[in-house]
């Protein structure tokens, strides 16, 4: 572990996640996962208005660290790279580099020994979806990636315009699949997962059925939670609540972040996110948004281009918005 790696970041939150394991030497961003490849491989593309390149996520190989990753693949990527999803670590790490960051969300992480998946709130709604089926893991095969495919339109929320390259939302073979079904072998719901560390997982992917009766996310999450624990592991990340904060000492990029993220309220519904993920208490750390070069205007205009986010807030404008927080 880098020394510098131990002083806290400004506005760091009061109560920290549990530490990255001994052995690696710094945690991923949100979306970057490590499996069985001979060397990395990052997905990415080159933003039209600032040259920079956004890498969207990475699967590293089992031993490798983040700071070989910056080192060898992305301190050269053409325009300067840009990360999202970057945990305090990583964001400080890169900040101590030279990068420039600003916090974009919040992060809700799951201790797996603590109460999380044993607190009212939870344990009500789970029994109550037990009625109605159960949790399967799926294993990776064509026909299931086929059948996940087959269930996204149906899914709900579901955003139109569709958000893009914000989380892996394809089976593969560095993700694994949970899902809630039916008696009858109905897909009621569905949870991808990555994992950044043997660890360590991140929820990718949390959908349901329109149709679904209450409490199957909860199940899911309860599920997979158990199952993981009895693997080993610590953590379970159900990752970002876009454009809420600890606190509103935000700097001018955070103030224009979260700017347009409130202009993005009427079509995606943070709050009722935000309001479901709380439910297993989880403890909340700042997710930041890293440029190797500067967060220009430019560079935000591109993010929330490709990302599908301006399409999205236009679409509301006439359509009206996606309230996500029904049956959370």
């Amino acid at each position: 572990m880098l020394d510098y790696l131990a002083s806290p970041l400004p506005h760091a939150p009061t109560r920290e996640a549990q530490a990255v394991p001994v052995g690696c030497a710094l945690e991923l961003p949100l979306s970057w996962a490590r499996a069985t490849v001979a060397r990395p491989e990052l997905t990415s593309m080159r933003l039209p208005l600032s040259g920079a390149t956004w890498v969207t996520w990475g699967t590293l190989p089992v031993a490798y660290t983040f700071e070989q990753v910056v080192v060898a693949d992305l301190a050269g990527l053409p325009g300067g790279f840009v990360l999202r999803g970057c945990g305090p670590k990583v964001a400080h790490f890169l900040a101590y580099g030279g990068c420039q960051i600003a916090r974009a969300g919040l992060e809700a992480v799951l201790d797996l020994h603590g109460d999380s998946l044993t607190r009212r709130a939870v344990t009500k709604m789970v029994k109550q979806a037990r009625r109605h089926g159960a949790v399967y893991e799926l294993p990776w095969s064509a026909a299931n990636v086929g059948q996940l495919r087959a269930f996204m339109p149906t899914a709900w929320p579901t955003t139109r315009p569709a958000l893009r390259h914000l989380f892996r939302g394809e089976f593969s073979a560095s993700t694994r699949c949970f899902i809630f079904a039916s008696p009858a072998g109905a897909w009621r719901g569905v949870l991808l997962l990555s994992t950044p560390h043997p660890q360590t997982a991140v929820v990718e992917l949390m959908v349901r059925a329109h149709d679904a009766p209450g409490g199957v996310m909860e199940s899911l999450i309860s599920a997979v939670g158990t199952t993981l624990r009895a693997e080993g592991v610590h953590t379970l990340s159900l990752n970002e609540v876009p454009f809420h904060h600890l606190d509103d000492r935000l700097s001018l990029a955070e103030r224009l972040i979260a700017t347009v993220g409130r202009g993005l309220l009427n079509a995606y519904h943070t709050e009722g996110l935000l309001r479901f993920k709380a439910k297993f208490a989880p403890t909340w750390r700042p997710v930041y948004l890293c440029a190797s070069r500067r967060l220009s205007l430019a560079l935000l205009t591109d993010l929330f281009t490709a990302s599908g986010c301006l399409q999205l807030a236009g679409h509301s404008l006439l359509r009206g918005p996606t309230n996500f927080s029904q049956r959370a």
